[in-house]
């Protein structure tokens, strides 16, 4: 409870640290100042995500996820399949699913859910939409989830493509040893 306590009030002054601008339309942009993502560290991002999942999850009563280095490889090379389709869906321009992308990533088990957006500035602002969507928290807090992907592709325009995969790890075989 206190890890809990404690992610949500460095969350919460990491999010009001951004500068958040908003549209004529009253679309978020984030933080319009921070520039290319590229710029920031990729692990500490995806453990940010990671740990401000997992807190969601404790807080439901749900087991953590442990973040997946196959499944980061599937995110982020959706991500940029995303852009050169110019749209965010689940789907890769070679017909490919989140299963498909997921296994030859080098996965082994079922995907449970994947959650793709565009636009957003920040992974705090991506995944606060991710929740405010009934399907989208559906896979984040799916019970049946071990392991976490989470990836994206910024474009030279500054526009991002972010995905986030969710999926169930096959337990390991266990073989019993004959005397």
């Amino acid at each position: 409870m206190f890890r809990f306590l404690a992610l949500m009030i460095v969350t919460a002054f990491t999010i009001s640290a951004c500068a958040v601008t908003t549209t004529s339309s009253g679309i978020y942009e984030g933080n319009a100042e921070s520039g290319a993502i590229a710029a920031f560290d990729s692990g500490a991002i995806r453990l940010r995500q990671l740990d401000t999942v997992n807190a969601l999850r404790l807080e439901n009563g749900l087991p953590e996820l442990q973040l997946s280095a196959e499944l980061n490889a599937s995110a982020d090379t959706h991500a940029r399949d995303m852009a050169a389709q110019q749209r965010a869906w689940d789907f890769g321009s070679d017909g490919s699913s989140p299963q498909s992308r997921a296994e030859r990533a080098g996965f082994t088990g079922i995907v449970t859910g994947e959650n793709v957006a565009e636009t957003f500035k920040g992974e705090f602002f991506v995944l606060q939409a991710w929740l405010e969507n009934p399907l989208s928290r559906a896979a984040i807090l799916d019970p049946d989830a071990t392991h976490l992907g989470f990836g994206w592709y910024q474009e030279p325009n500054g526009k991002l493509w972010w995905v986030q995969v969710m999926a169930k790890a096959e337990a390991p075989m266990v073989t019993a040893l004959s005397e």
